[in-house]
């Protein structure tokens, strides 16, 4: 279960990630239509909920939110490796 909420949790952050201007041109190339956006966003969104679900589902009423907030700090930290380190920027710079 552990392994189902990470990687949920790092969908999550790396879909808010990309519903922002900056990383989407600098990771896709491309501008960010508004469309896109709220799309991206309400993706992500969705991906919290279900890590919640899952994560309740996995560890209890008790322990389950303490895990999945342990998952949701492990999924932006790892989002913001896989963003600065392994994913090129295609924008040409800063």
């Amino acid at each position: 279960m552990i392994a189902a909420t990470f990687a949920v949790a790092l969908a999550s952050f790396l879909l808010f990630a990309l519903a922002t201007d900056r990383q989407h041109r600098a990771r896709l190339g491309q501008a960010l239509p508004a469309r896109r956006r709220t799309l991206l966003r309400g993706g992500a969104w969705a991906c919290v909920a279900i890590d919640f679900a899952l994560a309740r589902l996995g560890w209890g009423g008790v322990f389950g939110p303490v895990g999945w907030m342990a998952m949701l700090m492990a999924g932006a930290a790892a989002s913001f490796i896989v963003l600065n380190f392994f994913l090129p920027d295609r924008s040409g710079g800063r």
